[in-house]
C-alpha cells in the first residue's frame, strides 16, 4: 500500500516529497513545521497548529498564498486517507525566493513517553543555549538537535534549554512548567518572550485557568531547581504532561559559554528533583480536560 502524503492540499504519493541537494531552501532550513496528533483517529487542536505555523512564517518573512482554512482541509484529507489509529501528522512550510512556498503533510509513529514516566518522571540534561527565532518552530534544528543527542548519549530522556541570564527556557521538543516546593498549587511557566509557546502549553494553561488554578509565567532560574526548591514537568504534543526526576550537568557542554559543568570535563553530576503530587494531579486535571474536548469535538462533527 502507498503512503499517501498531502502536497500543497492535495494527495499524493510520498515520492513527491523528494529534494535535490542543491536546493537550499531545504538544506538550509528555510521553512517551519508543525507536528499534531491523532489518537483513535480523531486530529487534536488543528485550529492552533495552523495558526502558530502561518505565525512562524511570518516571523521567517516566507512568501505564502496559503490561509488556514485550506491547510485544515488538507489535514482531514490526509486524516480520512489514513483512517483511524494513533499517529502523528507532520506539515512541513517550505519557502522560497522565487516562487510562494510550498508545504507538505505526512503521517509518523506516535510519540508515547517511557513507560512508568506517569509516576517516575523522566531525567534531563541542562544544556547551555537559545534557539534563533524562539516565536517561530523553524526547520533549524541543529541546536535542538546537538542538545537533544548529547542528553541520549547520557541516558537521559531530553535537555533543557539554559540562556545567558542562567534560567531555565525550554525543552529541545518542549515547554517546561514548574512549582516551588513552598507553594505547590502555583503552576509557573518560563516567559513565552523567550520560547516557543507550544500547543498543549497553551491548552494545558487554559484548563487550569478553567479549573481554578493559579498559573502564570515567570523566569526559572537554574539555581532553583539545583537548589531542589522547584519540581518541573514538561509538556509536548504527543506525550502531554511529564515529570522530570533529574537533571544532569556534563562538562565540555557544547553551548555556549559558560558551560554548565559539573566541574570535570567530561564528568557528570545528577541531581534528584522532587516529584510533587500537586503537579501530577495537574497532569491528570488536564488528560480529563483532553477527553472532554475530544467527546465534545466528536460529537459536534458527528
Amino acid at each position: 500500500m502507498k503512503k499517501m502524503i498531502i502536497h500543497n492540499g492535495m494527495l499524493a504519493d510520498a515520492c513527491e516529497a523528494m529534494f535535490s541537494l542543491e536546493d537550499v531552501d531545504v538544506t538550509y532550513g528555510y521553512g517551519c513545521y508543525e507536528t499534531l496528533k491523532v489518537r483513535d483517529g480523531f486530529l487534536y487542536f488543528p485550529e492552533f497548529h495552523v495558526e502558530r505555523l502561518l505565525n512562524s512564517a511570518a516571523v521567517l518573512d516566507i512568501a505564502h498564498t496559503l490561509d488556514a482554512r485550506a491547510i485544515r482541509e488538507g489535514l482531514a484529507l490526509l486524516v480520512r486517507s489514513r483512517g483511524a489509529g494513533d499517529y502523528n501528522v507532520k506539515i512541513l512550510l517550505i519557502g522560497h525566493d522565487d516562487r510562494p512556498a510550498d508545504w507538505f503533510a505526512i503521517t509518523l509513529a506516535a510519540v508515547h513517553p517511557p513507560a512508568g514516566s506517569e509516576q517516575n518522571g523522566v531525567p534531563y540534561l541542562a544544556f547551555h543555549g537559545e534557539r534563533h527565532f524562539p516565536q517561530a518552530k523553524s526547520l533549524s534544528m541543529l541546536l535542538s538537535t546537538v542538545a537533544y543527542r548529547k542528553a541520549a548519549s547520557l541516558g537521559c530522556y531530553d535537555a533543557l534549554l539554559v540562556n545567558r541570564r542562567n534560567e531555565i527556557t525550554e525543552g529541545t521538543r518542549t515547554n517546561v512548567f514548574f512549582a516551588y516546593v513552598a507553594d505547590p498549587r502555583v503552576i509557573l511557566t518560563p516567559c513565552s518572550n523567550d520560547v516557543l509557546s507550544g500547543i498543549t502549553r497553551k491548552t494545558f494553561m487554559q484548563a487550569l485557568e478553567e479549573a481554578g488554578w493559579e498559573c502564570r509565567e515567570a523566569p526559572l532560574a537554574l539555581d532553583a531547581v539545583r537548589e531542589g526548591r522547584c519540581a518541573l514537568m514538561v509538556s509536548s504534543t504527543s506525550t502531554r504532561l511529564v515529570l522530570v526526576c533529574s537533571l544532569a550537568f556534563a562538562g565540555g557542554n557544547e553551548g555556549f559559554s559558560p558551560a554548565i559543568d559539573s566541574g570535570t570535563p567530561g564528568a557528570v553530576e545528577t541531581i534528584r528533583l522532587p516529584i510533587l503530587p500537586e503537579l501530577k494531579e495537574a497532569a491528570d486535571l488536564y488528560g480529563q480536560w483532553l477527553e472532554r474536548y475530544a467527546r465534545k469535538e466528536t460529537s459536534g462533527h458527528a
